[in-house]
C-alpha cells in the first residue's frame, strides 16, 4: 500500500485520481488520463530504439544520465541526500499508527 495523498496510504483512506474518460475506474497515469485512454510515456530519441526516455530525451541504454549511490561499492539509484535506501536516505511512512507503507504525496 504506496501513500497517496495527506500521509496516508490508500488502505488507510487516501483517494486515487482516476482516469478523465467517461465510466474509466483506471489510476492517472498523465495528463488526467490512463495509458488506456492516451497517457503517454516519452520515448527513447535514439533512433529504432522503443524504451522510455528516462532523462535528457534517451533511454538508460542510450546514455542516460542517473544518480549513483555515493556509499563505496553501491550501484543503487540515489534516492534522496546522495544515497539509496540501503545507506540511508531518509523516506516518509504513512502517519496512520502501525503502518509502514512509503508515503507518495503528503506528509
Amino acid at each position: 500500500n504506496v501513500s497517496v495523498k495527506g500521509g496516508v496510504c490508500v488502505k488507510h483512506g487516501a483517494k486515487k485520481k482516476l482516469c478523465s474518460s467517461e465510466g474509466c475506474t483506471n489510476q492517472v497515469q498523465r495528463g488526467g488520463m490512463c495509458k488506456r485512454h492516451g497517457a503517454k510515456k516519452k520515448q527513447c530519441s535514439s533512433d529504432g530504439c522503443t524504451n522510455n526516455a528516462q532523462k535528457g530525451g534517451v533511454c538508460m541504454k542510450h546514455g542516460a544520465r542517473v544518480k549513483r549511490c555515493s556509499s563505496e561499492g553501491c550501484t543503487n539509484i540515489v534516492v534522496k541526500g546522495g544515497v539509496c535506501i540501503r545507506h540511508g536516505a531518509k523516506i516518509k511512512r504513512c502517519s496512520s499508527g502501525g503502518c509502514t507503507n512509503r508515503v507518495v504525496k503528503g506528509g
